[in-house]
């Protein structure tokens, strides 16, 4: 089984690209929704858990529902963390995680793919961002070979770094900058895609609901007349979907 949790296709395309024939893959995000968190594998069936890196750490979403979760049967535990600069010490944060529930993570890489991260600053244009999609082919064909050899990786266990930004991650979890301009259409892409359930139409227009976001970016990456701002510099900003899912 594969759990993937993705804002705007990523860690999704690098999760079917690592799926085995006759292997389930799992919206962590479903999971959340249907509250399901009991993961009741077949003994000793592989588990691998793949999303993106979010502040230098593991997002909001994965650790909560990793601290709630009770995950049977675990073999071998994989991880690949998708970025789009690198991912510091955020699987020594997941190997703590898994260690909490009895879990060993066995093998991690991090892969680098387009920058979604427009919230904050500008990112490539989509033709810009095509040389990454061919790289990471390359590195996701390594990582299947590893996987199929049952490689391990050592993983470290310092977490400073990435506890100290991701502290700065959590503070800034509000939704308030988030808003719809006139262009809405109120097709309610938004609401839908929304992984924490805290977007509501209204009056065809986008409402968020309560101060909790674990930012993603896929409400206002996959706008489609991008009419969902966050402040005022987003206007000018380009977005990303990953085009191949």
């Amino acid at each position: 089984m594969i759990i993937y949790f993705s804002g705007t296709g990523n860690s999704l395309y690098a999760a079917k690209k690592l799926l085995n024939e006759g292997e389930k893959l799992v919206s962590l995000a479903e999971l959340i929704k249907q509250n399901a968190y009991v993961v009741d594998l077949a003994e000793g069936e592989r588990l691998g858990l793949v999303f993106p890196v979010y502040f230098y750490t593991v997002p909001t979403i994965v650790r909560e529902f990793l601290e709630k979760s009770e995950i049977k049967n675990a073999g071998y535990v994989f991880s690949v963390i998708t970025c789009g600069g690198g991912t510091a010490q955020a699987s020594a944060v997941l190997k703590k995680l898994l260690a909490a529930k009895g879990i060993v993570l066995s093998y991690f890489r991090e892969l680098l793919m387009p920058d979604n991260s427009m919230l904050f600053y500008q990112i490539p244009a989509v033709d810009k961002a095509q040389a990454r999609l061919t790289n990471a082919d390359n590195i996701l064909e390594s990582i299947r070979q590893d996987l199929a050899d049952g490689k391990t990786t050592a993983i470290g266990s310092n977490t400073v770094i990435s506890s100290l930004i991701g502290a700065g991650y959590r503070l800034s979890s509000g939704t308030k900058k988030f808003y719809a301009e006139d262009t809405c259409i109120g097709c309610g892409l938004c609401e839908r895609n929304c992984p924490l359930q805290v977007i509501r139409m209204k009056d065809n227009r986008p409402v968020w609901t309560e101060e909790k976001c674990c930012k993603c970016s896929a409400c206002i990456n996959r706008c489609p007349v991008k009419a969902i701002q966050y402040g005022k510099a987003t206007r000018k900003r380009n977005r990303y979907v990953n085009p191949l899912v």
